[in-house]
C-alpha cells in the first residue's frame, strides 16, 4: 500500500444497495470495495474480479483454497464480452470476494465482542468522551456466527442500569472484559461520571472497579476543579489496569474559559481498582493505551508547550511503573494532527492508529506507523484506508473510521461511518457506525450494522500471548532526595540544530503547572500561556555532558544557556520522572534513533539494569558519578524570591525595575514613553486570530516592556514555530537583555546603569520564560492586592518623617510591592547592600534589619495592604456568589457526594 491519497470508489453505493438501505438489515452480503485512481462506475466487474484474484492470492499464502479458487475461475470465464447480466455476475464475484477473505486463517474465530454506544452529543477530539456527553446505548455484545449471520449475546442487559459503555479491553485469557461505564441516573448531564467496571465474557461476574464506596476520589494537591472520571482502561501483564483519569483536577488552556474540560492523565490500579497511582505527570490530555508485545504501553499524548495549540497529539510509550516515557512518532509533525488510538500489530514492530481531527469525533483514516523508518511526517506512514483523507489537516472527508483493531499489517477490524465526519460542536447519528473488515487489498467488508445503534470497538473474543511483566526500573535505594531522580544529558552539542562547541555553560530545568480551573484569568501578553517555575541549574562541562538531580512527579522541560545564563536553546516538549528513576537522552535535539553510549554497547535501552548499574554510589549527599564520570548534581536555585506558584513579574522583575529603572522610567519622568512603575491597570492585548482580543489586569511596566516592538520576543500562542532553533524567542531574541548586559548607554554611549549580576539573571529568567506575567491560575493574587488608606496614609507620614517628604510622596505602587513587601521600595531603599538591601539612602538608611525602625516601617507596609475579599478553596476561586472560574460547582458536588457517602 502507498502513501496515495486515491480517489474513492464506492462500489456497493453504485450497483447494490445504497448504504442507506444496508442499514436496515443487520447482515449485509454486501462489500464496499476501494480501486487506486479508477473513476466511479466504470469497469466494476473487471475491478471485482481483479480483487477477487488478489485477495484469493494473499489467503493462499497462509492456506490453500481450491473450492474457492475454483468458484473463482468459473466466474472468471463467464466474464465474457458476450455476458449479458454483468451486474448479476458482479455481486456474485464480491460475494465469493467476500467468502474468499473471511476465510483467512487469521479470521478462524467464531465470536466477536462490539460495544453498540453512540458517537458522544459533542464532536471534539477530546472533550467528547466526559460523561456529561455521552448518550446512552446497550453496551457491550458478543457476536456468534459474526462471518455470516451474526447473533447478538449482550453482556450487560439489566446489570447495568441506563448509560453508556466506552472502550472495552479483552483480558489477555479472553475471560474478561474491563470497560467505562458512565451511569446516566443523574439529571443533570454535568454530574454524569465514566467509571471502570469488569465483566466476565460469558455475562456474569459484574463489578465496579473505581468510582466505589472504598475510592477516595481524592483530587491532587487537595482540588476539587472537575468530577472525577475514568476511562479508556486497559490489562496490563501483572495483573493490573492502566486507564485515562481526571484525578489530576486540571483543565485544558487553549479552551480559553466557558467550556468545561477537564484534562485527563495515564494512571494505573491493581486489577480490583485498589492501589490508584498516576503514571503520567503531563499538562495536556492523553488517550487510549494499550500493551506492546515488549510489556510497555503505548497511549496518544497532547504536548503544547509553547507550540501550536492542536497540532502535535501522537504516540508515545510508557513502562508500566511510569518510566522511560519516550516518544514514537509525530512529535513535530502536523499532518496528520493526531495520530490516536495506537495498537501493535501482532508479530510487528509497526503500529495501527487513527489518523484524526483536533475539532471532530475520534474517527478519521487508519494509518500503520513505522517508527524504524522515522520519527516525523508521511514517510513512517502507510495510509491503509487511503480512501479517507486525513481529517482537518487535508480536509473533512466523506466517511471515516474508528477503534481499529489489527489481526496483522494488511487486515484490520474497525468501526466505519459513511456520513461526513462531524465538526466541533456537530453530532452524528446515533447509528452511524458499523463494523467492518478492512484489508490493504482495498476490500472493506460490512460485518455488522445495527440499524438503531452505532457499532465500535470490535476485539476476537480469543486468547492472546501475554507480553512479559517488566521490572520496576527505579532504584528507590540510590535516591539522595526523596521524591527525586536524576536525569542525564550524554552531549548537548549532539543536535540537528547547531550549537558552538563550549557555548553552553548550564543547564536550567523549568517546571510548568498545569491549569487548574476551567476558567482563570489570563497569565500574560501570550494567551493561554502556562506559569512556570525555575527549578535550578546544573552546570554542562566541557565535554557537554550534564547529569542533575530533579523533583519527580512534576512536568518539567529544559533549557541550555550562554555564559550570561541566557538561554540558547529551549525545549518544547515535557518530561517528568518517577521517584528514583533515572532518564538519560544522547543530546538536545538529537537524532532520536541513537541511543546513549553505554547504552548501546549493552544493545539495551534506558532505564535497563544496565544502565542502573553504571551509576556509582553517592560521593556526598548532593553528588554521585555515572560510570563514564560525569557527577550527577544538585540543582542549584535560581535567583530572586521562591515560593508556592511560578514566576510572577511583579516578585521578580518588578523589584529590579524599582531599583534600577523608575527614576528615569515612572517617576520623576518617563523617558522614551516606558512607565516602569508597578500600577495595576486593563488592558486589550489584541490578536488577529482566535480566541479574539486578550482582555487581563497588568502593570504599567509589564505592558510598556512586553509591547514595545522588538523589546521582548515571545512565543505567540499558535504563531510559534513547530520547533526550537538556537536563539529563536526569550533573552537573545529581544533586545532587552542586551540593552542591560551593555548598561543602557545613553546617545554618546556612556553606561547609564549596571545591573548586579542577580537583577540581570531575575530579568533574562522572565524573558526566558515567555515573559509571563502571572505565574498562578488564581482569580485571588497577590498582586492584585490594594492600599488600605488609613494605612497608606501612616506609612506616607512615617516615610517623610524618617526620610523625606519626596520619597514618601511616590506612588503607592512604587512605594510598596503588594505582591511580595519585603522587597518594597520603602524597605529596599534606606537598607544597605550589605544587609541585602539597595543602599540608596546611604546617610540617615538602616544597617541592617535588625535596626527598630526598620521593623517599624515594615510593619507599616504590611498593614498599608488591604487583604483579599476572597480566597482558594479546594483549588475553587471562592466567589459562591458570583464564581469566576466557573470550578466553584464542581466543589459544591463533591461536598455534596462525600456528605452522602
Amino acid at each position: 500500500m502507498t502513501n496515495l491519497n486515491p480517489t474513492l470508489t464506492f462500489f456497493a453505493a453504485l450497483l447494490l444497495a445504497p448504504l442507506a438501505v444496508l442499514a436496515q438489515t443487520k447482515m449485509p452480503p454486501q462489500s464496499i470495495t476501494v480501486a487506486d485512481n479508477m473513476p466511479a462506475a466504470a469497469n466494476e466487474l473487471d475491478q471485482s474480479l481483479t480483487l477477487a484474484r488478489k485477495t484469493l492470492d494473499f489467503v493462499q499464502r497462509s492456506r490453500p483454497c481450491p473450492a474457492l479458487a475454483s468458484r473463482l475461475k468459473e466466474l472468471e470465464q463467464r466474464a465474457e464480452p458476450g455476458e449479458t447480466n454483468r451486474v448479476e455476475l458482479c455481486q456474485s464475484v464480491r460475494q465469493l470476494r467476500r467468502q474468499i477473505i473471511f476465510s483467512h486463517p487469521l479470521l478462524d474465530f467464531d465470536r466477536l465482542l462490539v460495544n453498540k454506544c453512540p458517537p458522544p452529543a459533542y464532536s471534539h477530539q477530546s472533550r467528547q468522551y466526559l460523561g456529561r456527553y455521552s448518550r446512552p446505548g446497550p453496551g457491550l455484545v458478543v457476536l456468534d456466527h459474526w462471518k455470516d449471520s451474526p447473533r447478538e449475546t449482550p453482556l450487560l442487559a439489566d446489570q447495568l442500569p441506563a448509560g453508556t459503555v466506552r472502550h472495552p479491553d479483552l483480558s489477555f485469557d479472553a475471560r474478561r472484559v474491563v470497560f467505562a461505564f458512565c451511569d446516566h441516573a443523574p439529571a443533570d448531564p454535568n454530574l454524569r461520571q465514566f467509571f471502570l467496571w469488569e465483566i466476565g465474557i460469558d455475562g456474569h461476574g459484574l463489578r465496579q472497579l473505581t468510582g466505589k464506596a472504598a475510592d477516595r476520589l481524592a483530587g491532587a494537591e487537595g482540588r476539587q476543579t472537575s468530577l472525577i472520571e475514568d476511562f479508556d482502561p486497559c490489562y496490563l501483564p501483572d495483573g493490573g489496569i492502566a486507564f485515562v483519569s481526571t484525578r489530576p483536577q486540571t483543565h485544558i488552556r487553549c479552551h480559553y474559559g466557558g467550556r468545561y474540560f477537564a484534562n485527563f492523565l495515564l494512571h494505573r490500579a491493581d486489577g480490583d481498582g485498589s492501589n490508584i497511582r498516576q503514571l503520567s505527570f503531563a499538562e495536556a490530555p492523553e488517550w487510549k493505551p494499550s500493551v506492546l508485545d515488549d510489556g510497555r504501553i503505548v497511549f496518544a499524548r497532547w504536548d503544547y508547550t509553547n507550540r501550536h495549540s492542536y497540532h502535535f497529539q501522537c504516540p508515545w510509550v510508557i513502562r508500566p511503573d511510569g518510566t522511560g516515557t519516550a516518544n514514537v512518532y509525530g512529535n513535530l509533525t502536523r499532518n496528520p494532527i493526531h495520530t490516536g488510538e495506537p495498537r501493535q500489530v501482532p508479530g510487528s514492530h509497526k503500529i495501527v492508529s487513527t489518523a484524526m481531527a483536533h475539532h471532530g469525533y475520534t474517527a478519521g483514516s487508519i494509518v500503520l506507523i513505522d517508527p524504524r523508518v522515522g520519527l516525523d511526517g508521511l514517510a513512517p506512514l502507510t495510509r491503509i484506508t487511503p480512501e479517507i483523507a486525513f481529517p482537518e489537516s487535508e480536509g473533512w472527508p466523506v466517511g471515516a473510521f474508528a477503534t481499529p483493531f489489527p489481526l496483522s499489517e494488511a487486515l484490520f477490524l474497525a468501526a466505519y461511518t459513511p456520513e461526513p465526519l462531524a465538526r466541533e460542536g456537530q453530532v452524528q447519528g446515533v447509528a452511524a457506525y458499523g463494523i467492518y473488515l478492512v484489508d490493504t487489498l482495498g476490500g472493506r467488508e460490512l460485518i455488522y450494522r445495527d440499524p438503531t445503534m452505532s457499532c465500535f470497538s470490535p476485539i476476537p473474543v480469543q486468547p492472546r500471548p501475554r507480553p512479559p511483566v517488566l521490572p520496576s526500573a527505579t532504584e528507590t535505594e540510590m535516591e539522595t532526595e526523596p521524591g527525586s531522580g536524576a536525569f542525564y544529558v550524554e552531549d548537548v552539542y549532539r543536535s540537528t540544530q547547531p550549537l558552538a562547541a563550549g557555548s553552553v555553560k548550564r543547564l536550567r530545568v523549568v517546571r510548568v503547572f498545569p491549569q487548574t480551573v476551567e476558567t482563570p484569568p489570563s497569565r500574560s501578553i501570550t494567551p493561554y500561556e502556562m506559569p512556570k517555575q525555575i527549578v535550578g541549574t546544573a552546570p554542562v562541562g566541557e565535554d557537554g555532558s550534564v547529569a542533575f538531580r530533579a523533583p519527580a512527579g512534576q512536568p518539567l522541560f529544559f533549557q541550555l544557556l550562554d555564559e550570561n545564563g541566557m538561554a540558547v536553546m529551549t525545549m518544547r516538549a515535557l518530561v517528568y520522572l518517577q521517584p528514583g528513576e533515572t532518564l538519560g537522552c544522547v543530546g538536545c535535539h538529537e537524532p532520536r534513533h541513537v541511543a546513549p553510549v553505554e547504552v548501546a554497547r549493552s544493545g539495551i535501552r534506558e532505564n535497563s539494569r544496565v544502565l542502573r548499574e553504571i551509576l556509582r554510589p553517592p560521593q556526598s549527599p548532593h553528588s554521585h558519578e555515572l560510570g563514564y564520570g560525569t557527577v550527577v548534581h544538585a540543582l542549584q536555585p535560581p535567583v530572586g524570591p521562591r515560593g508556592e506558584g511560578g514566576l510572577s513579574f511583579a516578585r521578580t522583575v518588578q523589584p529590579v525595575l524599582d531599583r534600577y529603572c523608575i527614576e528615569c522610567h515612572g517617576l520623576n519622568k518617563t523617558e522614551g514613553d516606558i512607565d516602569l512603575v508597578g500600577t495595576l491597570e486593563p488592558v486589550i492585548f489584541d490578536r488577529q486570530q482566535w480566541p479574539g482580543p486578550n482582555k487581563m489586569t497588568v502593570s504599567r511596566a509589564y505592558r510598556s516592556l512586553v509591547t514595545r516592538e522588538g523589546l521582548v520576543k515571545v512565543a505567540q500562542a499558535d504563531m510559534e514555530t513547530d520547533y526550537s532553533t538556537p536563539k529563536d524567542y526569550f533573552a537573545h531574541a529581544g533586545r532587552l537583555a542586551k540593552l542591560l548586559l551593555a548598561g543602557h548607554r545613553d546617545k554618546a554611549g556612556t553606561p547609564r546603569v549596571q545591573l548586579d549580576r542577580d537583577s540581570f539573571q531575575r530579568i533574562v529568567d522572565w524573558l526566558d520564560l515567555n515573559a509571563v506575567c502571572y505565574g498562578d491560575y488564581s482569580w485571588n493574587k497577590l498582586e492584585w492586592r490594594t492600599p488600605l488608606p488609613d494605612g497608606e496614609r501612616a506609612l506616607r507620614e512615617h516615610l517623610r518623617v524618617r526620610f523625606s517628604a519626596a520619597f514618601a510622596s511616590a506612588p503607592f505602587a512604587a512605594l510598596v510591592n503588594v505582591a511580595l513587601p519585603e522587597e518594597s521600595l520603602a524597605l529596599k531603599a534606606p537598607l544597605a547592600v550589605s544587609a541585602g538591601g539597595w543602599g540608596q539612602m546611604s546617610e540617615n538608611g538602616w544597617r541592617d534589619t535588625a535596626d527598630g525602625d526598620y521593623i517599624a516601617t515594615r510593619r507599616l507596609v504590611e498593614a498599608a495592604i488591604a487583604p483579599l475579599p476572597a480566597h482558594d478553596i479546594a483549588g475553587t476561586c471562592g466567589h459562591d456568589e458570583k464564581c469566576l472560574c466557573d470550578c466553584c460547582w464542581v466543589r459544591r458536588a463533591v461536598q455534596t457526594e462525600r456528605q452522602s457517602r
